[in-house]
């Protein structure tokens, strides 16, 4: 019997216009039986962010339901987000109305082989609770994160508020971009979350890993809580969320010898 992983995963996504907006240019997907998930944030303030975020994930999720499910690969991702660039570009070179517009966009793919996937290009992120250990798994395309890596300041938190939100790399605004891509593995117990800087911009760390520790056993009510959270801090973003929770792992040979 070959020797694999058999996960079960939950997943339950939530998107909000929060306090302060009028519109949401957020965009989220999710779906267990592939398992696969993305998240996408509209550039605020450039004409159709909502349509750029929206095409950047439906070009995304096409691209992996053309995979076989369980052997989607790092090219996969790669072209993926790709094809996601390319039609947010397309969009807006057609339309006068759409000139400008781009998105961010953070994705994952949950293989049933205990591999984790990760794409992402702009600074919605992605994070990894494994037992009290929050971590951040994607690097923000950022001014504020270049300035931080080169020690110009010393954190995000102490950076100055005119440079939140301005991307290095973002889907849809040049004819070409590049998607960072990981690959990790993935352990019982593991909770994901994909959010859109709506509500990491509002949270701690802490008060995030507190949900997802929290809430484990229930995504939708932990992304519920989340996004509770974050418009109770202020809302001054759309706030989108996605959360994985990992089911029982085991090894099918152990189990059936």
């Amino acid at each position: 019997m070959a020797d694999e992983f058999q996960a079960d995963w939950r997943m339950a996504m939530l998107s909000d216009v929060g306090r302060m907006r009028v519109r949401n240019e957020d965009f989220v997907f999710c779906d267990e039986h592939l398992g696969i998930a993305a998240l996408a944030d509209g550039m605020g303030g450039h004409a159709g962010g909502n349509v750029a975020a929206r095409l950047a994930v439906d070009a995304w999720v096409q691209r992996m339901r053309k995979c076989l499910p369980g052997q989607i690969e790092e090219r996969d991702l790669r072209v993926a987000a790709a094809d996601a660039n390319r039609v947010v570009y397309a969009a807006a070179l057609s339309d006068p109305a759409l000139r400008s517009m781009g998105t961010t966009l953070v994705a994952a793919c949950f293989r049933r082989d205990g591999t984790l996937l990760t794409s992402n290009i702009g600074d919605s992120r992605m994070y990894r609770l494994r037992g009290d250990v929050l971590t951040c798994l994607t690097c923000d395309h950022s001014v504020l994160r270049e300035q931080c890596d080169a020690g110009i300041i010393e954190s995000e938190s102490h950076g100055p508020l005119a440079l939140r939100g301005l991307l290095t790399r973002a889907v849809g605004v040049a004819a070409c971009v590049i998607a960072d891509v990981t690959i990790s593995s993935l352990q019982p117990g593991d909770v994901y979350l994909l959010c859109s800087d709506g509500l990491n911009e509002m949270l701690p760390d802490a008060d995030i890993a507190h949900v997802l520790g929290a809430l484990s056993g229930n995504p939708r009510l932990a992304a519920e809580h989340l996004v509770d959270l974050a418009n109770d801090r202020g809302g001054v973003d759309n706030v989108s969320v996605i959360v994985v929770s990992s089911g029982r792992f085991g090894r099918l040979g152990a189990e059936l010898a």
